[in-house]
């Protein structure tokens, strides 16, 4: 059971709802990002999620460049 709980410690995972509002865009900005080509989200289903860690790469990556959605 610890282990579980480390796991979920190390790894938080956003929905498109909360990628919007960690990156202060609209909904239907989110849903583009995420399906976009190059953007780390997993499909699971019709549910699209973003781990935290995935996100704060991407950004770092793609700091310093134009990306449109």
């Amino acid at each position: 059971m610890e282990q579980q709980s480390t796991i979920q410690n190390e790894l938080r995972i956003l929905t498109a709802k909360e990628l919007g509002s960690v990156l202060k865009i609209g909904r239907d900005k989110a849903y583009a990002l995420i399906r976009s080509k190059g953007f780390p989200s997993i499909c699971i289903g019709k549910r699209y999620i973003v781990t935290e860690k995935a996100l704060n790469e991407w950004l770092q990556q793609y700091e310093h460049k134009h990306f449109v959605v």
